[in-house]
């Protein structure tokens, strides 16, 4: 597994940080020269005055299960072929992604963490993983996260798969490194853009919205390029296959649920309702709403809004 680390533990002063779909473990970078970027996407929330300061928590920012940047993935070299293991693999779930984070939080020696603060796909990632081993941490932070993606975008993250394996490139899985579905995957990645950006943001943040749409394109292009089209179909059905509802009643950390208002993969209804499914179970749970633009994609960009929930409610964490 692979991971990050940022500050010194001291006594129980540890939180794991768990990134989104297409996110790898680099939370503060390097900065890369692409239009996509995998890495830096903790920056707002790591670092003097932030809600995750080094000089007094020790960060730990894994690779998640899958995922093409260092963890077990499509990407890793079969011992007996010394080649990818590609779609030999088996398919992925968030509960095999929470029992290896457990398995790798042992072998570094922690057996409670403060808090496990997730967004999106780690959001559902730290709940499972809170409700798999309930002694494991005293909270939960999930941004942009809730018990299930809405049921359409289920479907639609489902089929992913389908559309990858009917392009004549992607060879059931076995394309050389400098190949595959490189255009379904820029298509897919595009219309993934779309949920996470919506208009109003887009159109605040670029001049006009043929730029907005330029920057896009260009974001998709060099994901296209870069991101293991193997790893994309096995995190994009993990994410949909998701359902926390049944595991909800099984935490026994206290919860903050974070979204945006117009966050499309976890809407408010959405994640209102998480809050009263844990609330109605026994868990100290909250809820905070981010006004403005609250797009998904813009939860760790204008994260300023939510320092000072962060850092309260970890301030509480016994």
């Amino acid at each position: 597994m692979a991971y990050d680390t940022y500050g010194e533990p001291s006594g129980e002063n540890s939180v794991v940080l768990l990134h989104d779909l297409a996110q790898s473990h680099r939370a503060l970078g390097p900065a890369e020269a692409s239009a996509y970027q995998a890495s830096g996407w903790g920056r707002e929330l790591i670092g003097e005055r932030r809600p995750l300061d080094p000089s007094s928590l020790h960060i730990l920012s894994p690779n998640l299960l899958g995922s093409p940047f260092g963890t077990t993935s499509p990407l890793t070299e079969d011992p007996y072929t010394g080649q990818p293991l590609g779609p030999s693999l088996p398919l992925l779930t968030v509960v095999d992604m929470a029992r290896v984070l457990s398995a790798f939080m042992r072998g570094v020696g922690l057996k409670r963490v403060r808090a496990l603060i997730g967004v999106g796909l780690g959001g559902m990632v730290a709940l499972r993983l809170a409700a798999l081993f309930p002694e494991l941490t005293a909270g939960v932070v999930a941004i942009g996260a809730s018990r299930a993606l809405p049921e359409p975008l289920r479907d639609r993250l489902g089929m992913f798969n389908q559309l990858l394996w009917m392009d004549p490139e992607f060879r059931e899985g076995f394309y050389s490194p400098d190949a595959g579905p490189r255009r379904t995957l820029r298509k897919l990645r595009l219309e993934y853009l779309r949920l996470l950006y919506g208009r109003e943001l887009l159109t605040a943040r670029y001049r006009d919205i043929t730029t907005a749409e330029q920057a896009l394109e260009a974001d998709a292009d060099a994901f296209s390029a870069t991101f293991d089209a193997n790893a994309w179909s096995l995190l994009c059905t993990a994410y949909a296959g998701c359902d926390l509802t049944e595991f909800l009643p099984k935490i026994r950390a206290q919860v903050l649920l974070i979204t945006g208002a117009s966050d499309m993969l976890a809407p408010p209804a959405r994640v209102r309702e998480t809050y009263h499914l844990l609330s109605a179970s026994g868990v100290q749970a909250r809820y905070h709403e981010l006004q403005g633009a609250g797009d998904h994609g813009a939860l760790l960009t204008e994260t300023r809004r939510m320092h000072g929930p962060v850092r309260d409610f970890l301030r509480r964490l016994r």
